[in-house]
């Protein structure tokens, strides 16, 4: 039949195979031809299947020619490779540690601990690690013994690799390094012209291309097939080029990663220079190791670094440079001074949080400005890096369960819906620009047996730490940054306990507390005429049916400006204002009460359990802003075992924000957190 066709559009091979049978059946010689009976059916298969191979290659093939859609991690990191990015390798967990050698027997003076030493480490999951140092250092004997201080170890091997250069076989000058789990950040390179010449040149990777020329001793660095890394060199342009016969030497760090973060207490795997008497102590625990740049993270960052070029002007510019130079980064926010209050023009706040513990050391924030964003970030604009601010929630979950249409105990229920939570914070929360939905957690809740658990509901608290100046009398202001629920006598503001003296010299055990209903007091007061002819300051006077509201008048060319309240007073559901003296008149105010702020007071509790006040008034809460003020406020010890004060309060709304470098996460290792109450129907 001449106008038989065939659908090309179907690609799956039943598709294929139905399309190839229509179109023989529409042909004279085939078209009451049994195909399922017949052999023919197995060549209408093979051409089928190879049609069907056929159209999945070329799909591969388009899909492995754009970043967008690459998918093989080979294909991803050479269109990166056209945008100038080179994919983080995998970092090594760094510690900082003391080094003691005590010696009576050595004459010298000076001993060198050289680069290549080796520690291992306490047991991590009943693995130890090896730990070695990079670099040489060096300490003089003071007494019977040699001090280090604060000496830096990573975890790994650490092995050396000579190449010799030939430029008939090797023309493009590319040397493959052949181990995985390579720190690239610790690779170094030196080079000897040839096996007569000893003259040893130092080689460094190449950080900007406008920066070298044809002298230049750099290396370049890319990530080649299969996830080995590679080095090149110079062409006599870009680079110094390499001489016929050179012997190129490369030692570089092999790491676990991740895996030994944490490592908290090491020990020498050897003597040093023939010492045994040695005493290690862990200044900080090793941090710092990570995985491999992942397909997704290379896509994001080889796009958005060529957009940036290289340079620290915008905010994604640092955000993109300092997650690809700086890998231990979890999560990160970045804005401007002029965003602070009051402006600080000129500069550019940065807050991290590592991937492993919360904060970053200071030595480690100067050794990221001045190392990693000064060489890049333009001139007269400085930076800080500020700590994030942490906002823990806490969850009070009351769940209603059918028992009989579950095997499952209360206990195996009540861990299923802590894991559900913990699951919810790890994929919406703990890091920075996230949002807490509390409907969201609820259905995480509810999902975890559908037929089990018939319907939940969860009070949200927010909880702020801090770390108190102690004996010493300070002001503290603690920024939840979200609306707070108004307390009453069973639901309210509560601190953690510590110690203070009270009016007497008594040392008592006290909580910061909310006045219950104490936002009855005046909140503001409006000036509704500003009268005239006032030389001194009025009289202002309120009265209501409250008691303690205070105010003074400010007064500017005769009139009244503004008057400030110098004490909200308590319990007032009607107030009014009333302006007397000043020599002048007309002036006319009015009094607002709107529950905006509360009182916060210092008790403790007898040995009665009865409830004493140490302060009435030890500070504020703004329950709008989440501001909370805490006044004059002399700390004189705490038990907690992280030293911290925590304070507590029920969140206004079921939705709660981030703000700037606020982390919104949850402590799982808190029993506190999560805690549920299961009922059955």
């Amino acid at each position: 039949m001449a106008n038989a066709r065939l659908n090309i559009s179907d690609l799956d091979f039943d598709q294929i195979k139905q399309n190839l049978k229509s179109y023989l059946q529409q042909q004279n010689t085939f078209q009451d031809y049994d195909f399922e009976g017949a052999g023919l059916s197995v060549l209408l298969d093979i051409l089928a299947y190879n049609t069907h191979y056929n159209s999945y290659y070329l799909n591969m093939v388009a899909n492995e020619s754009f970043l967008d859609t690459a998918i093989l991690r080979d294909s991803v990191v050479s269109h990166a490779k056209t945008l100038g990015y080179t994919p983080q390798s995998i970092t090594a967990p760094e510690a900082l540690i003391n080094i003691t050698i005590e010696t009576s027997n050595t004459t010298s003076d000076v001993v060198t601990i050289p680069r290549g030493t080796t520690f291992s480490s306490s047991l991590i999951d009943t693995q130890s690690y090896s730990f070695v140092m990079l670099e040489d250092v060096t300490a003089t004997k003071s007494g019977t013994a040699f001090y280090y201080d604060s000496v830096k170890i990573y975890e790994g091997s650490l092995p050396t690799y000579s190449f010799t250069y030939n430029q008939n076989s090797n023309p493009k000058r590319t040397f493959t390094l052949p181990d995985a789990g390579i720190d690239t950040t610790t690779i170094k390179v030196s080079v000897v012209p040839n096996s007569g010449n000893t003259l040893t040149q130092v080689y460094t990777a190449v950080t900007d291309i406008l920066e070298i020329n044809s002298a230049s001793t750099v290396y370049f660095l890319q990530e080649g097939k299969n996830g080995q890394f590679q080095l090149s060199f110079g062409d006599g342009v870009l680079g110094k080029a390499l001489d016929d016969g050179s012997i190129i030497s490369v030692s570089y760090l092999i790491t676990n990663g991740d895996a030994a973060n944490k490592a908290a207490a090491f020990v020498p795997n050897s003597t040093i220079n023939g010492l045994t008497n040695i005493t290690i102590t862990t200044v900080t625990v090793a941090a710092g190791g990570s995985i491999r740049e992942s397909i997704d993270s290379i896509k994001f960052g080889a796009a958005a670094q060529f957009s940036t070029q290289n340079r620290l002007v915008t905010f994604k510019d640092y955000e993109t440079f300092l997650k690809r130079s700086y890998p231990n980064i979890d999560s990160l926010s970045v804005w401007g001074g002029e965003d602070e209050t009051p402006p600080v023009y000129g500069k550019v706040f940065v807050s991290l949080k590592p991937k492993e513990n919360y904060f970053i050391t200071e030595t480690e924030k100067q050794r990221i400005i001045d190392e990693i964003i000064k060489p890049k970030s333009i001139v007269a604009v400085s930076t800080e890096i500020v700590d994030p601010k942490y906002l823990y929630i806490l969850v009070e979950n009351y769940v209603q369960y059918d028992k009989t249409k579950t095997t499952s105990n209360s206990v195996a229920i009540k861990d299923a819906i802590k894991n559900s939570i913990i699951n919810y914070k790890d994929t919406f929360l703990n890091k920075f620009a996230s949002t807490f939905v509390l409907s969201k957690m609820q259905d995480y809740i509810d999902s975890v047996d559908l037929n089990t658990i018939t319907g939940s509901e969860t009070i949200l608290r927010l909880q702020k730490r801090f770390e108190p100046s102690l004996s010493s009398a300070y002001t503290y202001q603690i920024e939840f940054n979200a609306p707070l629920h108004r307390g009453t006598t069973t639901n309210k503001m509560v601190s953690s306990n510590f110690d203070v003296y009270d009016d007497v010299g008594t040392l008592r055990n006290v909580i910061i507390e909310e006045i219950p209903e104490s936002y009855t007091g005046i909140s503001d007061i409006q000036v509704i005429n500003p009268g005239s002819g006032y030389t001194t300051a009025p009289t202002v006077t309120i009265t209501g049916d409250g008691v303690g509201a205070t105010a003074s008048a400010v007064i500017v060319n005769g009139r009244i400006q503004s008057i400030a309240i110098t004490n909200r007073g308590i319990n007032y559901s009607r107030a009014i204002i009333t302006i007397s003296g000043g020599n002048g008149y007309g002036g006319v105010a009015t009094a607002v009460l709107d529950g905006r702020y509360g009182t916060l007071r210092l008790v403790y509790f007898d040995d009665n359990a009865e409830r004493q006040v140490v302060n009435s008034n030890i500070g504020s809460i703004n329950y709008d802003t989440g501001l909370v003020t805490v006044t004059n406020l002399n700390i004189i010890s705490l038990a907690t075992f992280d030293n911290l004060v925590r304070l507590t309060i029920e969140s206004e709304k079921g939705i709660v924000k981030s703000f700037r470098n606020t982390i919104i996460t949850l402590d799982d290792t808190d029993p506190t957190s999560i805690t549920t109450e299961l009922v059955e129907i």
